[in-house]
């Protein structure tokens, strides 16, 4: 176990022998009980809501990345080299350190206040906020510390310490994924809006079956409820029966849905007060409503101070703490009697800013999440996409759920909103893959970036699913996600940045972007140019950018855009040149007795569609996930190749090794090679 001191004398974190942060005076330092790290707590102060305490500076720091929320409802990447740089909001940091080191700091919340960090001058300041007037800050642990070499382990360690100190939620890999995560899904959001009708759904499902991929869940997005606007200008739900246009009722809908187009699991959104502006107090009486004015805290409001009145009016129609359960009981049991299969709950962290005189933001916060939780447990099998809650509570108090949108929104008219996307998507699986599935959010798969996006979901680890219009679809694109019975090939992992981009900015820097993520034995790296500028850009891609595969002999590498294969042993880095808006994505298969399988050419993601791998006496037996074009290594050519029985006619290149043959679709093959 490592050995951290706190020096009274000079105010200096150590680890070991390493000064990790020099801090200002009166911080108190008490140990993980896993070892991994320390906690820090600031020194008393005088009683209140809100509170700051300056904090220092980290230890020979050369470069860091971070994630703040820039907004309440979403986070985003900050990289820099000083403390100067540290955004309000800033809700984890890892630091590099100048000798190569990592130092991880992690704000805490507690059973009432949340803490965040931001720039002080050349240091940091630690935020204390409970979000209720009446509660004062805590005296207690702030602040998570950890040190390390690796900075993918670093995390991980990290999250482990900081679940086993809160007792309240639990890390992404201890709770289970919901059913139907492995399908290809649509939602109506960017497809129609608002302007959304039951017609609409159903011409679009039919558009879907006419491109030959159709989607095997969906979400109905904002449109479908019953709501009107309040002279004030805030948006209240009025009903928990859907509006005129949908009859009042989604079960014939649904029921079409599900009967014609092969729909499994139809999800509706909602927002966590049930509408933007929360619940009309007249219409939802029984559950103790009250409208609050909306009051975020300094850090949000520093980067947009209109928050408290924009776009959404000034307040909110918020139920009492002690309802929730009977109100999301009460409603999702009327949408699960109609077919409903799970719900997409959206603009979660409005809660934080309408906590006062019901315990602050964290009580509420845990309260709601408590009772969504069990209803959407109860009701949909724990199908719930968690949205707008990028912040602490939202990670720390999920117990249950595990699906989290990690990023904004997918923007079909902002070109300049793409690379940021995915970016931020990355980097906020680094830390919130910890604790939640980062889901990357819909797509066009039309769109003028529709296979840039693609890609990134292919190695994203998370759920799969556009928003195409009706008919407007690039069956080519899809058809690269997704198989023949309507399953994606998700990869085993959040997608993270790979280790030689973990300091930069690829939206601003002129590096290329880098996603890693793993298939059993095998891995993926997705390179993209991610800058808004016109140069091409060059970077070299190796086994380095998958740190998570397992130390096998040798890989063979292909690379999708270039269609090239190569020995890394022979090759170990290989340069890849991109334009704006270009991407590449290079699959890693470990050799086994002179072959390597690299699984289904004609997928993003494929070395996915391996399901497994042996050597029988002289044969060597393939499992597929389908059928389509099969790719792999060999030291020498088979003998015979056979899929189901039937002996299928191969290529094979006696100088690359390459060996590729198609396979009929339609399900799950073996196939057997021979020598």
């Amino acid at each position: 176990m490592e050995k951290w001191n706190l020096d009274a004398a000079t105010d200096v974190l150590y680890r070991e022998d390493r000064e990790i942060i020099r801090l200002n005076r009166g911080w108190g330092c008490q140990p993980d009980v896993l070892g991994f790290g320390v906690f820090l707590s600031p020194p008393r102060a005088e009683p209140a809501a809100y509170q700051e305490h300056l904090l220092g500076r980290v230890a020979t720091m050369a470069r860091f990345t971070s994630l703040y929320r820039f907004s309440p409802f979403w986070t985003r990447p900050a990289v820099g080299g000083t403390e100067k740089d540290v955004q309000p909001e800033t809700l984890w940091l890892l630091s590099q350190t100048t000798s190569g080191h990592f130092t991880l700091l992690v704000p805490l919340l507690d059973k009432v206040t949340r803490y965040s960090m931001r720039a002080q001058d050349q240091a940091l300041m630690v935020v204390a906020e409970t979000g209720d007037p009446s509660v004062p800050c805590s005296h207690g642990p702030a602040l998570f510390v950890a040190c390390g070499d690796d900075p993918y382990a670093l995390l991980l360690d990290a999250a482990r310490s900081i679940t086993q100190h809160l007792g309240v939620g639990r890390r992404r890999e201890d709770k289970a994924l919901p059913s139907g995560i492995d399908d290809f899904g649509w939602c109506t959001w960017d497809a129609f809006y608002k302007e959304v009708t039951p017609e609409k759904v159903l011409q679009s499902l039919e558009g879907f079956r006419q491109a030959g991929v159709s989607p095997r869940w969906m979400i109905l997005d904002d449109g479908w409820q019953s709501w009107q606007s309040s002279p004030c200008g805030e948006d209240l739900l009025t009903s928990m029966a859907a509006n005129d246009g949908f009859g009042g009722n989604l079960s014939a809908l649904i029921a079409t849905a599900k009967k014609k187009y092969g729909i499994r699991h139809f999800m509706v959104w909602h927002a966590l007060l049930g509408y933007w502006g929360g619940l009309s107090p007249e219409s939802f009486a029984a559950y103790g409503v009250r409208m609050v004015p909306r009051q975020f805290g300094p850090g949000v409001l520093a980067h947009e101070p209109r928050w408290n009145v924009h776009p959404w009016g000034t307040q909110q129609g918020v139920p009492a703490a002690e309802e929730f359960g009977h109100f999301y009981a009460d409603w999702h049991s009327a949408l699960a009697a109609q077919g409903v299969d799970g719900v997409k709950v959206d603009a979660q962290a409005m809660l934080e800013s309408v906590s006062a005189g019901q315990g602050g933001r964290v009580v509420m916060t845990k309260a709601s999440k408590a009772a969504l939780e069990a209803s959407v447990g109860k009701h949909f099998d724990g199908r719930l996409i968690n949205c707008m809650a990028c912040g602490s509570e939202g990670a720390y108090l999920s117990h249950d759920s595990v699906v989290m949108r990690t990023s904004d929104d997918f923007f079909p008219q902002r070109p300049e909103s793409h690379g940021l996307h995915l970016f931020t998507n990355a980097v906020a699986g680094l830390w919130w893959g910890e604790f939640m599935l980062p889901d990357w959010d819909m797509f066009h798969s039309s769109h003028s970036h529709g296979s840039f996006h693609a890609v990134a979901r292919a190695v994203s680890g998370g759920p799969v699913y556009v928003s195409d219009g009706i008919g407007m679809h690039d069956a080519a694109v899809l058809k690269k996600l997704v198989l023949s019975d309507g399953s994606v090939l998700r990869a085993d992992f959040p997608g993270r940045p790979s280790p030689d981009v973990l300091m930069a900015d690829p939206t601003q820097d002129a590096v290329l972007l880098k996603v890693f993520n793993r298939n059993q034995v095998s891995g993926v790296v997705a390179l993209f140019h991610a800058g808004r500028g016109s140069e091409r850009l060059v970077s070299h891609v190796s086994l380095a950018d998958v740190p998570v595969l397992s130390t096998a002999p040798a890989y063979v590498a292909w690379a999708h855009q270039l269609d090239r294969l190569w020995l890394c042993d022979e090759e170990p880095s290989v340069p890849i040149e991109l334009g704006p808006a270009q991407w590449e994505i290079v699959s890693f298969a470990p050799i086994e007795h002179g072959v390597a399988v690299l699984g289904l050419a004609d997928k993003f993601n494929s070395t996915g569609a391996v399901v497994s791998r042996h050597w029988s006496g002289a044969r060597y037996e393939v499992r597929l996930r389908d059928g389509g074009e099969f790719l792999a290594w060999a030291w020498q050519k088979p003998v015979e190749l056979s899929c189901e029985g039937m002996r299928i006619p191969y290529a094979y290149d006696e100088q690359t090794g390459r060996l590729q043959c198609h396979l009929p679709s339609g399900g799950p093959r073996k196939v057997l090679l021979s020598w």
